[in-house]
């Protein structure tokens, strides 16, 4: 081969390589965005970062960008029901607790992404009397009978004959709701990341859905024997009808179900200063709420051998009522307040604390059923509204 040749034949091939060079540079312009479920397998979470490095990074660049997630343990108190009893106390909060997960995604090149959030809280109010049953203490639960071993070797048979367990009695605790119910919401939201202010402050608009549902309990609970002191207090029927030890406990219990569906509209603004971090969310929702309550009465007979300690249990009568139900609507608009401040404990790890208020305004049903005749203080309204707020902590991971 002649050098002419040779020549030409490398000046073809760099021709070649030079155009699908250039074809594949241009090709990369116009490929999508990275898919989001194509994990970085790049898991260096507690990599120490520095306050230079924070420092040298724009309030852009600090935001969260590709997946988030964030867990919170919630103390929240929740508002009291409102019935048809002027002695219960409306305005009055009770501790409860809870938890919140968030998950998010953010694309970076066109600042927008979504956010899913979780909310589960839960008030357990009760006003609690300790009664001892007729005959107190079951003696086979502290000796061997029979060649057979009791507690804590063997077990009494049947289970509900043996002392209460931590009392070494046979004890009722009678008790009353004051507040109890349960809130678990979820939400999805499609959001928008803004240029950040002159002051690196980052606002964050937001537009989704809400679902959330309210169980309310409202129970109360009475207790008669044939050792009560005023025999006037009779049973249904009444306790002489089986015999001089006997005892009756009687159980009358409400529950309403809240679930309701919202348009959600809100804002997250945060700031970032050193170390800290400065984020509030406030979120507004409406929409409609089904509501459905059940109402029954449970009593429990039992009838004993005699009234003294160590007596035998001869037999227990279960009666339940049919559930009796009732159904409503209603308007629900409410709200939600956060606010936060976070500290960068390393690359991927921040802690945080902070408040959470929740307030439905109206539309919420609890108390039970006052048509039903079941409950003592004769049910609810089915327009109230409920509140809760309190303190929260806990973590955020970003990728």
């Amino acid at each position: 081969m002649s050098v002419r040749k040779l020549t030409a034949s490398l000046l073809t091939a760099l021709l070649m390589l030079s155009g699908f060079a250039t074809a594949s540079v241009s090709a990369q312009e116009h490929f999508p965005a990275a898919d989001p479920l194509a994990f970085d397998p790049d898991f260096r979470w507690f990599e120490p970062i520095y306050d230079m490095d924070l420092a040298d990074l724009k309030p852009k660049h600090r935001a969260n960008t590709g997946w988030f997630a964030t867990y919170d343990r919630l103390n929240l108190y929740g508002s009291r029901p409102e019935l048809n009893d002027p002695q219960v106390a409306e305005t009055k909060l009770d501790s409860g607790w809870g938890h919140r997960y968030e998950i998010g995604y953010m694309l970076p090149d066109v600042d927008s992404g979504w956010l899913f959030s979780s909310v589960q809280s839960g008030v357990g109010e009760f006003f609690t009397v300790a009664r001892e049953r007729v005959n107190r203490v079951n003696e086979d639960g502290f000796q061997l009978g029979d060649g057979l071993a009791g507690p804590p070797f063997g077990f009494i048979v049947p289970a509900a004959d043996d002392n209460t367990p931590g009392l070494n009695t046979r004890t009722y605790f009678v008790q009353d709701t004051e507040n109890v119910f349960s809130f678990n919401s979820y939400e999805l939201s499609k959001t928008w990341r803004m240029e950040p202010y002159h002051y690196g402050g980052i606002m964050e608009p937001m537009v989704g859905l809400r679902w959330f549902r309210i169980e309310d309990l409202d129970s109360r609970q009475n207790y008669i024997s044939s050792l009560d002191i005023d025999q006037s207090i009779g049973g249904n029927p009444p306790l002489s009808e089986f015999g001089d030890a006997v005892e009756q406990l009687t159980t009358n219990q409400s529950v309403t179900q809240n679930d309701t569906l919202t348009a959600q509209l809100g804002f997250r603004y945060t700031k970032f200063r050193d170390r800290f971090t400065f984020s509030s969310d406030f979120r507004a929702f409406a929409g409609h709420n089904w509501q459905c309550a059940y109402s029954t009465t449970a009593t429990e007979i039992t009838i004993y051998d005699g009234t003294g300690v160590g007596s035998e249990v001869d037999n227990i009568l279960y009666r339940q009522t049919r559930p009796i139900y009732e159904r409503n609507e209603e308007f629900v608009v409410g709200f939600d307040v956060r606010g936060e401040v976070g500290y960068q404990v390393s690359k991927m790890i921040k802690v945080r604390t902070g408040f959470q208020l929740i307030d439905m305004a109206r539309g919420i049903w609890r108390g039970g059923s006052s048509a039903s005749g079941v409950n003592p203080l004769g049910g609810g309204d089915n327009d109230q509204d409920l509140l809760l707020v309190g303190a929260t902590f806990g973590i955020e991971l970003n990728r």
